[in-house]
């Protein structure tokens, strides 16, 4: 096995190419952020983009991207804005992490949404948590039939409040995929608005994160595109999605609603409508992304299992790292977990910006 590394803007067109069909044909990676399209995006609106192209006599058979950060230490493409991440690379693809690092001049790689399913990394793996999704392959009769029997109280009480809301608001009308630019800035408004109310890290104020969405949103192709949906109740905009897809799988990216339609539970409503609508496209999958949203939980109709870790060639700097993500998540479900939910926000905050800056 080689490594070469390169630069994603010296990727030729046969490498990006080769990338494109290993993430189509492999089951594991159908997500649209092992496509070629979202790196390339993050790369154009963020800045430099490294990548190391795994070699079998010649020939492209793995790709690795990532950021190189302070230090020669790397991180996942887009940072906190990727769900998925990890190697791309054809089934039977051996490559020790040690390796992958040393070939590309890294002396760690820290992750925290990685497919459990890349095994190679399994013994650099700390947790794994759920990745909830939606599964329409049966179409919107087989997932109403299935929620109805793993979820029926909770599913029952969802159909009732969209029922509410087409009676009390006036008809329903969804746009599944919308060029308004109007529709983008309330996405925007409203998410920043969640922000603030929240005390979460507001991760579309640095720049180039609002300018990755509107990339991505603008962007239409086969194997990746942008889906930016709207819901409107009577003439009223009241929830928007901004989604990526490739090919049957649609990943839920940044959602927000009107905030005085709260009651009628639009963003509720807009998941339900596109759950009915988007098997129509060919979807078959709704990933959700991972979180503790309650919403998740009571649509999700199963999940893939990512996981938090790091790859370190540096043994202390690599144990202590891991203590103290032990520490923190004993901390976060430990019974003072009340008292220092504040002061541990305003430190993950912290952390985060920090990260989203570099």
């Amino acid at each position: 096995m080689n490594i070469r590394l390169l630069s994603a803007e010296a990727l030729t067109p046969a490498q990006w190419a080769a990338w494109a069909e290993i993430q189509r044909t492999e089951p594991a990676l159908d997500s649209p952020y092992f496509r070629p399209e979202f790196t390339q995006a993050v790369a154009a609106v963020r800045g430099p983009v490294d990548v190391g192209v795994l070699e079998n006599d010649g020939q492209p058979v793995g790709f690795f991207p990532f950021h190189r950060g302070k230090g020669n230490v790397g991180r996942p493409v887009g940072g906190v804005m990727s769900d998925f991440h990890g190697v791309i690379a054809r089934s039977g693809t051996t490559c020790d992490p040690r390796q992958l690092l040393r070939g590309c001049n890294l002396l760690a790689w820290h992750f925290n949404h990685l497919p459990v399913s890349q095994s190679r990394f399994r013994e650099h793996c700390w947790s794994s948590a759920p990745s909830p999704y939606i599964d329409l392959s049966r179409g919107w009769e087989g997932y109403q039939g299935e929620q109805h029997t793993i979820h029926p109280r909770t599913f029952k009480k969802a159909m009732g409040k969209l029922r509410r809301a087409e009676s009390e608001a006036g008809p329903l009308r969804v746009e599944l995929h919308t060029t308004s630019d109007s529709v983008f800035q309330s996405l925007v408004r409203w998410k920043a608005d969640q922000y603030h109310r929240t005390g979460v890290t507001d991760v579309l104020a640095f720049g180039w994160t609002l300018w990755l969405l509107d990339r991505i949103r603008k962007t239409s192709g086969d194997g990746f595109s942008g889906m930016l949906s709207s819901l409107y109740m009577g003439d009223v905009l009241v929830a928007v999605l901004l989604s990526m897809r490739s090919y049957g799988v649609l990943h839920a990216w940044f959602s927000a609603y009107r905030r005085d339609f709260a009651v009628l539970s639009p963003g509720l409503v807009l998941w339900l409508e596109l759950a009915r609508l988007c098997p129509a496209l060919g979807i078959q999958r709704i990933d959700l992304g991972k979180g503790p949203e309650l919403y998740k939980q009571h649509l999700m109709s199963g999940a893939i299992d990512v996981a938090e870790g790091s790859v370190d060639l540096r043994p202390i700097r690599g144990m202590l790292r891991q203590r103290w993500h032990q520490a923190y998540d004993w901390l976060r479900h430990s019974p003072v977990r009340g008292p220092l939910r504040s002061p541990g926000r305003i430190v993950r905050s912290m952390v985060e910006a920090r990260t989203m800056a570099q």
